[in-house]
């Protein structure tokens, strides 16, 4: 006689209790991440029930959109082997600058995308005095209108430099450790991982909120994954990008490894959720090409926040896209002024005026 299979007879033996742990209020440990990490087959699903449970519980059920513009591309002194614009790679990125004016139409437009956050990216290993002269009153005119926070990508800062961007009004800074410090030198050889750490360091003694996360896909293994994890729970990240390789033709690391697939991909993000449940989780980079038909499962899996518009040298999906996928789902975002709204693709085109041509390079 065949033995009646009950719910619990379809249940992982341990998800469903890491996950008690850490919705208690526990944090897990490397071995429990790992755990995790080796879970496949029809049990990642219960992986990203228990991710989503626990981004409610933490994070709250509606998402946030951050948007950023590419202020200074390209000419980079660094060798990181992901990245087009280094001067040592050889792709299709031209250097080149905006003014104020194109920064300034660029954030108007993130509002009006919905975003709660925006940020100037620079190449670069560092700025220089002049280009925070430069960069100056574009963030004195995002503190006057007072609707998007203030965000800085500008590479390496020194204590000074950090204490000179607070006092202009960015309230949060972007600087990625981009990987585990194990897997970290195959990757760049220009800076080393302690020069991010202390940068990150900088920015925390200043009063910056950070932006910290990684790119996934560059040829790391779980070890890696979670080690990162582990480093930026340490460090007190606010925000995790959650990137995925979108390999470039000319970079160092282009063909070196094979892309993601979804559902791995998926489990990155539900693994970060358990191992970092109360952080802003904004999946970014490489969505539209590693994820493809399963974009909108990013909240199922535990993210919470995603990239609205372009990316550096690369185009996104528009913003009417995003806000009718988040529409479909039935899900709301909450903007700069904790104002809780309804995603409504047909309001793009009135009042947040749509995608408008910008210097983005393609």
């Amino acid at each position: 006689m065949t033995r009646m299979q009950t719910p619990e007879t379809y249940l992982h033996p341990r998800i469903g209790r890491l996950a008690a742990k850490v919705l208690a209020g526990g944090a897990l440990s490397r071995e429990e991440a790992h755990e995790l990490a080796a879970v496949d087959g029809d049990d990642v699903h219960e992986l990203f029930f228990w991710a989503n449970k626990i981004r409610i519980r933490f994070v709250g059920p509606r998402v946030k959109f951050c948007s950023i513009v590419a202020a200074k591309v390209g000419g980079c002194s660094e060798d990181c082997g992901y990245c087009s614009q280094s001067k040592f790679h050889k792709t299709h990125v031209t250097p080149t600058r905006l003014d104020v004016d194109e920064m300034t139409e660029a954030m108007r437009q993130a509002v009006g995308d919905g975003a709660s956050s925006f940020g100037s990216v620079n190449s670069g290993r560092g700025p220089t005095d002049a280009e925070l002269d430069w960069l100056e009153p574009f963030y004195k005119q995002a503190v006057e209108r007072g609707d998007i926070r203030p965000c800085a990508t500008l590479g390496e800062l020194s204590p000074e430099q950090a204490q000179r961007l607070k006092a202009m009004g960015v309230q949060r800074v972007n600087h990625n450790l981009e990987t585990s410090r194990r897997h970290f030198p195959s990757i760049v050889s220009t800076h080393t991982y302690d020069d991010r750490v202390r940068t990150i360091q900088a920015e925390k003694a200043a009063g910056l909120t950070i932006c910290s996360g990684g790119i996934f896909g560059m040829g790391e293994v779980w070890e890696d994954r979670i080690d990162m994890a582990l480093a930026l729970r340490e460090l007190g990240a606010d925000v995790v990008p959650i990137n995925f390789l979108n390999q470039i033709e000319g970079t160092a690391v282009y063909g070196r490894a094979p892309e993601i697939e979804p559902l791995e991909a998926l489990k990155i993000i539900a693994v970060y959720r358990f191992l970092l449940p109360d952080r802003e989780l904004k999946i970014a980079g490489g969505r539209e090409k590693i994820l493809r038909d399963l974009q909108s499962w990013i909240f199922f899996a535990g993210g919470s926040s995603f990239l609205i518009g372009n990316y550096l040298t690369t185009f996104g999906r528009t913003s009417e896209q995003d806000h009718q996928m988040m529409r479909d789902l039935g899900l709301g975002y909450t903007t700069f002024d904790e104002v809780e709204h309804e995603a409504d693709p047909a309001a793009l085109g009135g009042g947040f005026g749509g995608r408008v041509a910008l210097p983005v390079v393609q």
